[in-house]
């Protein structure tokens, strides 16, 4: 009903209390209606309030004109013949009142703050609480021009991603797109044409004929990024010389391998040769150009927020309150959550709009959103789970689960396949990555108490629900993040601004509203709701040195150590690799080979401690993780259980020990896009921040701390400072590396 109450319930005890005595005056009508139904409804939900040896829930009194609670209280029953009455004392007797005519009298007033709708001047003494129960907009936004730049932005997304492709798709082939990860199929031959479409059959290779042993449904949307209704690209071969491809198309269908392609014909000069190449047949390549649907659905959404009560939210057009009955209606689960992780829970479920999770990495966000879910379901609501990558929305999922081992800080460990309290179902089961995931949720014949599905995705779910938990909200714009949240009446998003913002087509780094994340547009300084939300300040995950720089840079110092990390025997938990080296420049990104030797030889010293499936390589360049990954085939065994990846791909993970290579090194301070103000310190809290016992910086540390123009030149100096001046910088001569 109320913090406030809530807190009240804290310090009360029938046994230690009594019913309260009053005459005829506190029970004479007054102007006002209190509503003590509901206050009544919400006390009744609590255990504790109930009276020891009568079938009355004692509601706490509190001060006539202060929410100091008293040691009196008023019962309530709901008599099989009156109805639902209030009781008090009055001249020795139990006097009954039935609950229309209470809720009129002075004495309903003292029950008055237990309602959010009442506020008090001031709050009783031990009261602490970072949120009140109607929380003002601080920043509001026009509702209309709000929704009417959201429309805009989609479009221009849109139209900016299908020009990019373009673009790409001039200079590139279809298989060196692929093989950089792009979404393309790098070889499939034409089979003639079928009922005005073109056939064509996926080539594949030997290695990938294997993944799949024969079961090949959702195999070229999985292993290739290509959906049916994509837009996309028709290579030529690579050695033709017909300058009219690549050619625009259309994916009709997709049946295993074949795909049926409709080409746009108005768009492509000297059709009738291409025409003649295609009836040849032959070898040809396929990109994507743009998948329409994830646009589609967020004009559609943006569509039905401008009628939907959660665009007053979005704009700041009314308070945030906390009066759901959810946190009463449910008994805790997890007992050793720590006191943020538990009034993040009580909060989230007390929240009738919005509620906000801030956290930052290892403090337990995915364990605290677990508890949330289940504590909502055990009061009877429905609950949508979204996040907006297939990864994402798997790692809450499945956590660290396997086949033989459930994790039991997962959603899985509690649904069918765990423990039963709920039934879980995962939209678009097949085309996780997970065999888990695939196995386990690809047929969920009972209807789901929770349904986990991506942000798009959730477009394509037939009800709403009660709660929607939005997980890694910071890393999705406002406008996909609009698809799931017009389809729940309540919003928990949890995230951490802190770390990378989602990825925007138009804006790089995104800097407008629209770009950012929903959690930002309403939580981070300046947002619509600043602060309506909770931190949660323990970190679990890495050794305390490996923390604190990102504390004391990213996090005002706010983070505890909740438990003692061990380093690797005889190294430091943190240090650098001052090393130079010249750069190379691969199709825009960068590589640099001495930190790529430096690197691999580091790997080797810590194959003798750590395991490789427990070793990360990350670097913010593409042709970098290409390069390091070539040179580990080279020189160690185990290269295939290491992972290599981007700072931005590794987001969200962690690992034993991490190697960070930062590749950038000139005379001129230049990092790139590491020195962007907007974006640059969260790439480098994303990747200081993914060790759990060792982490190695390899770069050039003059580069970095060289002060140039536009370049967060401040933070790097603290960088290179941190290092140096605690003894941790190694500097290394290239002649010296044995790889």
């Amino acid at each position: 009903m109320s913090l406030l109450f809530e807190h009240a319930v804290s310090q009360f005890s029938p046994d230690s209390a009594s019913l309260v005595v009053t005459d005829a005056s506190a029970l004479d009508p007054t102007d006002s209606t209190i509503p003590v139904r509901p206050i009544a409804a919400f006390a009744g939900h609590h255990d504790s309030l109930s009276h020891p040896d009568r079938d009355w829930v004692c509601i706490p009194l509190h001060e006539p004109d202060s929410a100091v609670p008293t040691d009196a209280y008023v019962a309530y029953t709901d008599h099989e013949v009156r109805g639902e009455i209030f009781l008090v004392e009055r001249d020795g007797e139990y006097e009954p009142v039935p609950a229309k005519e209470f809720g009129r009298t002075e004495l309903a007033t003292r029950i008055r703050f237990w309602h959010s709708d009442y506020l008090p001047d001031t709050y009783p003494p031990g009261y602490d609480s970072p949120l009140d129960d109607k929380e003002d907009p601080r920043n509001p936004a026009d509702p209309e021009g709000l929704l009417d730049e959201f429309e805009a932005y989609v479009r221009a997304e849109r139209d900016a991603t299908r020009d990019g492709n373009r673009e790409l798709a001039r200079n590139t082939s279809a298989r060196a797109l692929c093989a950089r990860g792009e979404a393309a199929i790098p070889s499939l031959s034409c089979r003639g044409q079928d009922d005005g479409m073109y056939k064509f059959r996926v080539d594949l290779a030997q290695s990938r004929q294997d993944k799949r042993n024969g079961q090949w449904a959702y195999f070229v949307e999985n292993e290739f990024g290509i959906y049916q209704g994509n837009e996309v690209l028709l290579h030529g071969h690579e050695d033709a010389t017909n300058d009219a491809f690549p050619i625009p198309a259309t994916v009709d269908r997709i049946r295993g391998l074949t795909l049926w392609l409709t080409v746009d014909w108005s768009s492509v000069a000297e059709s009738a040769a291409v025409g003649s190449t295609l009836k040849n047949g032959g070898e040809f390549g396929l990109s994507a150009l743009l998948n329409p649907v994830p646009f589609d659905r967020e004009l559609h959404a943006i569509e039905a927020l401008r009628t939907d009560s959660a665009r007053e939210i979005l704009a700041g057009e009314r308070p945030v309150t906390f009066s759901n009955e959810a946190t009463a209606q449910s008994d805790p689960f997890d007992t050793e959550l720590n006191q943020e992780q538990q009034l993040a829970v009580d909060y989230a479920l007390l929240a009738d709009d919005l509620f906000c999770i801030h956290g930052p990495p290892g403090t337990g966000k995915t364990r605290t959103l677990v508890e949330i879910v289940r504590r909502a379901v055990d009061a009877g609501e429905d609950v949508l789970v979204c996040a907006d990558s297939n990864q994402a929305l798997d790692n809450l999922l499945l956590g660290a689960s396997t086949s033989n081992d459930l994790d039991a800080q997962s959603l899985h460990a509690h649904g069918q396949h765990g423990d039963g309290e709920f039934v879980l179902d995962r939209v678009n089961a097949n085309r996780s990555r997970s065999s888990l995931v695939r196995r386990g949720y690809a047929d969920v014949e009972d209807r789901a108490d929770v349904v986990a599905a991506t942000n798009s995705s959730a477009a394509t779910i037939p009800r709403d629900f009660d709660l929607l938990v939005l997980d890694e909200a910071t890393q999705s714009t406002c406008t996909a993040s609009t698809v799931p949240l017009v389809r729940a009446d309540r919003v928990v998003l949890a995230g951490d601004h802190r770390q990378l913002p989602p990825f925007s087509a138009t804006e790089d780094p995104p800097e407008s509203s629209y770009g950012l994340s929903l959690f930002e547009h309403l939580y981070a300084t300046g947002g619509v709701y600043e602060g309506v939300g909770l931190q949660l300040k323990t970190q679990y995950r890495m050794h305390r040195d490996i923390a604190y720089f990102c504390n004391r840079e990213f996090y005002d110092r706010t983070l505890r150590n909740g438990r003692t990390v061990d380093p690797l025997p005889e190294r430091p938990a943190v240090e650098g690799y001052n090393v130079g080296g010249s750069v190379d420049v691969d199709d825009h990104s960068r590589a640099n080979e001495t930190e790529a030797r430096l690197v691999v030889h580091l790997v080797q010293e810590l194959l003798d401690e750590v395991p490789a499936s427990e070793i990360g390589v990350i670097t913010p360049y593409t042709a970098h993780v290409r390069l390091v990954s070539d040179l580990l085939d080279d020189h160690v065994a185990a290269a295939d259980d290491i992972t290599v990846d981007t700072i931005d791909s590794f987001q969200g993970s962690e690992k034993t020990a991490i190697l960070l290579s930062l590749v950038r090194s000139n005379s001129d301070g230049e990092i790139g896009f590491l020195g962007r103000d907007v974006d640059g310190p969260r790439r480098l809290n994303v990747a200081l921040t993914r060790a759990q016992r060792y982490c190695a910086v390899v770069g050039d540390f003059h580069t970095l701390r060289y002060d140039a123009s536009g370049k967060c030149t401040e933070l790097y100096q603290d960088f290179h400072d941190y290092f140096d001046t605690t003894g941790r910088l190694n500097h290394v001569d290239p002649e010296f590396i044995p790889v």
